[in-house]
């Protein structure tokens, strides 16, 4: 396989409208590396320009240190599945999957050896002489992969390949695209929109916002200690909770959003002392918000009363929204719970699980210099 280095990466269109804004990424060799962000994030511009289908306005990439700035898409060695699968409707699935190497004068039991491979890896086998129209999006979009495996090339780009699949469809192909990379163990470039996508499938992720970079790293180090408010926010689902308010001094210190307050742990005093008096941001997910104060970090739980305004049970689950003082919360809790919108209750909030970012630079106070 290969490995995908970007330096300094950017993408401007027009006079001044960057889409990408100096990215540096290095994905190692085998390595499946997530691209994840809001839509106009970039993401798939970076994939392209990866690809060769777009040009760098500045900046370097090299596919294994070849630099690959001014090398057509033809000759960069990689094969991409695109969100819209792009199928020849009067080929068979063969055919389809032959096509390229057809193009590039492959001995023709080479072909065939090849395409039925990759057909049984996917377990196609079976539909190799239907066409497109007589499958399904799941039996497409495996056609889709076959036709970049065939091709064995360096590194495998997906565009949101499962974006027009449904939800169930989607978990399965999930699945199925990780036993690949690990059958394969070939480098992989995968974007999406959806971080629950990033969170289960990739080895590392890339978060973006408006073209640049917010941070790079294993899936569970980005969800338990995000660098910044966005990811903190974006990574999770439901989202971080997130208030705002300041820290007030009063034999120890206190968040105060201004209708509640929550003692600062001892582990963030030293870090939160030059905050007295000024903004802050706090976060906590809505795991870490229970229904009941008999827990094993019972010191650390703080009874905050809320108002109940949606109850949405999940069957393993009840997600819970209400308004908390001057903001909204959604907290997760046991199935067993008997909460009503328009209730009054107490929740608890385990503050030790708490994030805090700085109001002005939504940095994690936690993780600043």
């Amino acid at each position: 396989m290969a490995h995908v280095v970007l330096k300094d990466v950017t993408k401007i269109y027009g006079k001044n409208v960057i889409a990408v804004n100096r990215v540096n990424l290095e994905v190692r060799d085998r390595e499946f590396v997530v691209l994840v962000g809001p839509s106009g994030c970039g993401k798939s511009t970076i994939l392209r320009m990866i690809a060769g289908l777009e040009d760098i306005t500045e900046g370097e990439i090299f596919i294994d240190d070849r630099l690959v700035n001014s090398i057509q898409a033809k000759d960069r060695d990689i094969a991409m599945v695109f969100q819209n699968y792009a199928l020849y409707p009067h080929m068979t699935v063969f055919d389809n999957m032959a096509f390229g190497l057809k193009l590039r004068k492959i001995a023709k039991n080479e072909i065939q050896d090849r395409v039925r491979d990759a057909a049984d890896i996917l377990g196609i086998t079976d539909l190799l002489e239907r066409k497109p129209k007589q499958l399904s999006g799941g039996q497409r979009q495996r056609v889709a992969v076959g036709r970049a495996i065939v091709r064995k090339p360096k590194v495998f780009l997906f565009d949101e390949p499962l974006s027009n699949l449904d939800a169930k469809l989607r978990v399965q192909m999930r699945k199925e695209i990780s036993k690949l990379h690990q059958k394969l163990q070939a480098t992989m470039i995968y974007v999406t929109h959806d971080q629950v996508e990033a969170m289960t499938m990739g080895d590392r992720i890339v978060v973006l916002k408006d073209g640049c970079t917010q941070q790079i790293d294993v899936p569970m180090t980005l969800y338990n200690k995000p660098e910044n408010q966005f990811v903190a926010g974006f990574i999770g689902s439901p989202p971080m909770n997130i208030f705002n308010g300041k820290i007030v001094k009063e034999s120890g210190l206190w968040f105060d959003e201004g209708q509640f307050k929550l003692k600062v742990p001892s582990r963030f005093e030293k870090n939160i002392e030059s905050y007295v008096n000024k903004e802050i941001i706090f976060g906590i997910r809505p795991e870490d918000i229970h229904q009941s104060g008999d827990k094993s970090d019972n010191e650390f739980l703080i009874s905050v009363n809320v108002n109940v305004e949606v109850v949405e049970p999940m069957g393993n689950e009840v997600i819970l929204y209400s308004s908390v003082g001057k903001h909204s919360a959604v907290a997760r809790l046991d199935v067993q719970c008997q909460i009503k919108p328009g209730e009054d209750i107490n929740l608890f909030f385990n503050i030790k699980k708490g994030h805090f970012f700085n109001a002005e630079t939504k940095m994690s106070i936690c993780l600043e210099k």
